[in-house]
């Protein structure tokens, strides 16, 4: 291994980082490549307060062959605030995928996880990469525990009406938030957030900063439900594209062969066309999801609300619920979704299993969609 060196990422990496995150493409039917301009390191910030870049050279070349992030914020855990980690941004070179280089990193991970900043981690695996599943998922020597807290619905929605009707929103009152409802958005997400598993401890400087976990996401984007005139659920659209970006970068298998006749049957059936190889993709991402008690009413009708507002500016959007959310019925509800599933563990190591065992399975996981 002594060709190969990891270390954590500098400032001055930044260009280098951007074009090789670009260059290396995540496997699939449809073959994405990340692109975080202008800058990669101020895109992390939705990731966590605190984040650091794992990247491996090749001593012979001088050239970035591998990198992974890990980030660190606040979460409800168990109903109280704890700091967790985050792993993301895993892209190895194709010519450095052996499982040295993997096992140094995990080796150098576990260095810097001694700083006792986050006692484990979340990451999300996608269904459809076997590699890592066989990878990660069975326990091995020098890698910590994977643990699967179960499916992530995650799916691309076209803005078509959904194919069942929605539930009557009478009594409901919908409007877009302002700066000074900050005290009152922020209060009530402490309040309900804490029923969830995982949900982020939110402050009112996280909304529209340059550099909070809320990056971007602007208070007119941000949809507050009322009943009875007392706030009773969020949901936000929130479009990271002017500083986290996602091409197509190809197409594999079947959905080579079909891209052709799909987007003939797309352009007569009105939803969203495959995009061409190299082209960026056009969406936001359903966020802040918070609702009292889980009402289906208030859900559906914020939805509804911002299905509504950006019909027309957008060509689909993003969702993502744990598959033991009760609201997940209402994405589905979609005439049109594509859907593209992913597998939420809890990593940790032997010395902190304790963390996974005493995790109440009572409390629905969250993830931040617009964080991952």
């Amino acid at each position: 291994m002594s060709r190969f060196r990891f270390q954590i990422a500098k400032p001055g990496d930044d260009a280098e980082l951007r074009e090789f995150i670009r260059k290396v493409s995540m496997p699939g039917t449809i073959q994405l490549s990340s692109e975080r301009e202008p800058s990669y390191f101020d895109a992390l910030a939705v990731e966590g307060s605190d984040s650091e870049v794992l990247v491996c050279r090749d001593e012979q070349t001088g050239r970035v062959v591998a990198t992974g992030n890990r980030s660190i914020k606040s979460m409800y855990v168990n109903g109280n605030p704890v700091p967790v980690g985050y792993l993301s941004g895993l892209r190895i070179d194709e010519a450095a995928r052996n499982g040295r280089v993997l096992y140094a990193g995990y080796q150098f991970l576990r260095e810097i996880h001694a700083d006792g900043r986050a006692p484990f981690y979340l990451t999300t695996i996608m269904e459809g990469n076997v590699a890592a599943k066989k990878l990660f998922v069975k326990p091995r020597s020098r890698l910590p525990y994977y643990h699967d807290c179960g499916r992530y619905e995650c799916m691309a929605l076209s803005f078509r009406r959904r194919s069942a009707e929605a539930p009557s929103r009478s009594g409901i009152c919908i409007r877009p938030a302002t700066a000074y409802d900050a005290r009152m958005i922020v209060d009530f997400l402490h309040s309900q957030g804490k029923c969830r598993q995982f949900f982020p401890v939110y402050q009112a400087d996280d909304f529209a900063s340059l550099n909070g976990l809320l990056k971007g996401l602007f208070w007119e984007s941000v949809f507050l439900a009322f009943k009875d005139g007392e706030l009773v659920g969020t949901m936000a659209a929130w479009d990271q594209r002017h500083f986290r970006q996602w091409r197509i970068s190809g197409y594999g298998g079947w959905m080579k062969l079909m891209r052709f006749p799909y987007n003939l049957l797309a352009l007569l059936s009105g939803v969203p066309r495959l995009p061409r190889s190299g082209d960026a993709l056009d969406f936001f991402i359903l966020s802040l999801i918070c609702v009292r008690k889980d009402d289906r009413r208030v859900f559906s009708a914020l939805l509804d609300e911002i299905v509504r507002e950006n019909e027309g500016h957008y060509s689909f959007f993003l969702a993502g619920m744990h598959e033991s959310d009760s609201l997940l019925q209402e994405l589905r509800g979609f005439s049109q979704h594509y859907p593209f599933p992913s597998r939420l563990h809890v990593v940790s190591w032997e010395e902190d299993e304790d963390w996974f065992t005493k995790l109440e399975s009572s409390r629905i996981p969250y993830l931040e969609l617009g964080s991952l």
